[in-house]
């Protein structure tokens, strides 16, 4: 008698138990966690980033039409996240965030940073070059060794730039000391980065602009903010 009112007793336990449960669902973390919020982009060294890119030509630029735009990180990842081949879009949020806080970091425009990547690799964090470049940013392993050292970032080996993340900060950073080298001039440091700093100075001092990478780079720059800027417009046109 009393294992037949504790068999009872259990069910009853066990149905409201249940019952608990199923109502109170949302008090577990059945769900993903949160994907990570993206930093906003540092509007100031956007602005002025892309004001010694295009000099003259900023005043009435797409650049120069998403000033003070809020939603600036969101359309970069949305960038980001259609250019990347299929098995890659899962990774689109960090690469954004990368992209974004190293661009903070070094003062320079995001929209840039994807124009090299477009011209570099086509968004293909594996594609491999020529001379042994490797990655979105397209970075020699010796290259990045160096500047890896020099910037105190992490480095084990050329497997390190497979990592989209790596990738662009060891090419940031080699970036960023190019463009100190040549004191702000963005058509020296930008065509130094493809073709390395000294044979620029050669072709500098034979009178000749290092003009062929710089002017890939800059198409594809200003191709981003047209498309960055319809979407913004399509965006306030919707609300």
């Amino acid at each position: 008698m009393k294992t037949k009112h504790l068999k009872i007793g259990l069910a009853i336990a066990t149905a409201t138990l249940t019952s608990v449960l199923y109502n109170n669902f949302d008090f577990f973390s059945w769900s993903k966690p949160a994907a990570p919020s993206i930093e906003s982009v540092n509007e100031a060294a956007r602005v002025a980033h892309a004001k010694e890119l295009l000099g003259v030509h900023y005043r009435g630029s797409n650049a120069q039409r998403l000033e003070g735009k809020r939603s600036m990180n969101e359309m970069i990842y949305k960038k980001v996240q259609s250019s990347l081949a299929p098995k890659w879009k899962a990774q689109a949020r960090n690469i954004t965030r990368t992209v974004i806080a190293e661009s903070t970091k070094y003062h320079l425009d995001p929209v840039f940073v994807l124009a090299v990547i477009k011209t570099e690799s086509k968004f293909n964090p594996l594609a491999l070059g020529r001379f042994g470049e490797i990655g979105l940013m397209q970075i020699k392993p010796d290259t990045a060794e160096w500047i890896a050292k020099k910037y105190g970032l992490s480095w084990n080996g050329k497997k390190t730039l497979e990592n989209p993340s790596a990738n662009i900060r060891i090419g940031l950073a080699y970036m960023n000391y190019l463009r100190g080298k040549f004191n702000g001039t963005a058509l020296k440091y930008v065509s130094a980065y493809n073709m390395g700093p000294r044979n620029v100075r050669r072709l500098l001092a034979k009178n000749l602009k290092p003009a062929e990478y710089n002017t890939r780079v800059m198409k594809n720059y200003q191709a981003l903010y047209a498309k960055i800027s319809d979407n913004s417009n399509m965006v306030i046109a919707s609300n």
